[in-house]
């Protein structure tokens, strides 16, 4: 059996875990319900993230997720819920990566933080990200900038090196992260500080299914370059659905725009002329809400889920929904899931290893399908 270092005893800021905490069996956790669960994480959310947010008025959040992956859209959408509650207003400017403008940035936010959105690429397998990351802390060294909850992976020696340069040069850093393993990563080589925080995607809060029950037996399992290889893939039974939630409809992008356009042309009721900014905010509110609902009747219509996608296994959490997790190529679930959810009662212990193994769990050998 594994062991685990308790999230709550592992520390915040730069007090780094130094191997003195409780260690516990996973057959000592206490088992806990999915709303128990949830608002233990966006209690403490508040209490890493909130006290940093006090006196704002105006902020930034910057690289929305625009592709089609449903979990960088949840995270999207638990920082708009948790910031729209904690601050009572939407940001002042968002952007993707590619379409960040300084001067825009600067009008909008002459005074406040940059919020970098949370996920999972901070490190060298996102590049594009990374990059955007860098640019922002090497052109604004006087800024208050603080990274939402990520998981760090750094591959390459040289990319950690020159990430740590810019990063040390930065004086009002913060850096939100999601497990222990970024943790340490981070309270090494970094000089900012460094909080461990849940996910962002708690923020989204308790859901009812979407969606009456159609399958036995989901499996959701990655197919982009995070993906773990199979050697084989086991004989699947007639009941069970393989799938990944990175496909949308064609045309959803433009017909959402238009719709945003429409509501915040309504603004001109209210007295205000809508700004090219308004535009952006609620079409990526409308982009994010779409994929989020995607996902959650994919999940939830699911009886029983096998996933490798972190997020999928919040949604699990977040649905109420009995599930198996594998690990990504690099350990990203396995560490949250260490750090933060394996006490969720409806999760199958102890983790497994191979969709093999998953499913023999799942099937008691072949012998029975979930209820």
């Amino acid at each position: 059996m594994g062991r685990f270092v308790d999230a709550s005893k592992a520390g915040r800021c730069c007090d780094a875990t130094d191997g003195t905490e409780e260690l516990r069996t996973m057959a000592e956790i206490p088992m806990k319900e999915s709303r128990t669960l949830i608002a233990e994480m966006q209690g403490e959310i508040e209490k890493v993230l909130g006290p940093h947010l006090e006196g704002v008025e105006s902020f930034a959040l910057v690289d929305f997720p625009n592709h089609s992956n449903v979990g960088d859209s949840a995270i999207w959408l638990g920082e708009e819920t948790y910031l729209q509650k904690k601050l009572g207003r939407a940001p002042s400017y968002v952007c993707t990566y590619d379409t960040w403008s300084k001067e825009e940035f600067e009008r909008a936010v002459p005074v406040g933080p940059i919020l970098i959105h949370g996920g999972g690429n901070f490190g060298d397998l996102w590049p594009s990200h990374q990059e955007f990351r860098l640019r922002l802390l090497s052109e604004f060294p006087d800024r208050q900038i603080i990274q939402l909850p990520q998981t760090i992976h750094f591959s390459s020696k040289a990319s950690l090196k020159r990430a740590a340069e810019i990063i040390n040069s930065h004086k009002k850093f913060r850096i939100l992260v999601r497990d222990v393993q970024s943790l340490n990563v981070a309270t090494t080589e970094f000089t900012a500080p460094v909080d461990l925080c849940p996910d962002m995607a708690f923020c989204l809060g308790s859901q009812s299914s979407p969606a009456a029950i159609s399958r036995k037996l989901l499996l959701l399992l990655r197919t982009d370059h995070e993906r773990v290889e199979q050697k084989s893939f086991p004989p699947l039974p007639n009941f069970a659905v393989v799938e990944d939630w990175l496909i949308e409809q064609r045309g959803l992008g433009k017909w959402l725009f238009v719709k945003a356009l429409l509501g915040t042309a309504l603004l001109v009721l209210k007295g205000r002329t809508p700004s090219e900014l308004d535009v952006r905010t609620r079409w990526f509110h409308l982009l994010a809400s779409n994929r989020v609902a995607r996902g959650m009747r994919q999940v939830g219509s699911s009886a029983y889920v096998i996933t490798d996608r972190l997020h999928t296994h919040i949604f699990c959490v977040l649905l109420n929904v009995p599930h198996s997790v594998l690990d990504n190529n690099y350990g990203k679930i396995s560490t949250f899931v260490d750090a933060w959810s394996k006490s969720f009662e409806k999760l199958r212990r102890p983790l497994s290893t191979s969709v093999d193994e998953a499913l023999a769990n799942v099937l008691d050998q072949g012998n029975s399908a979930p209820d």
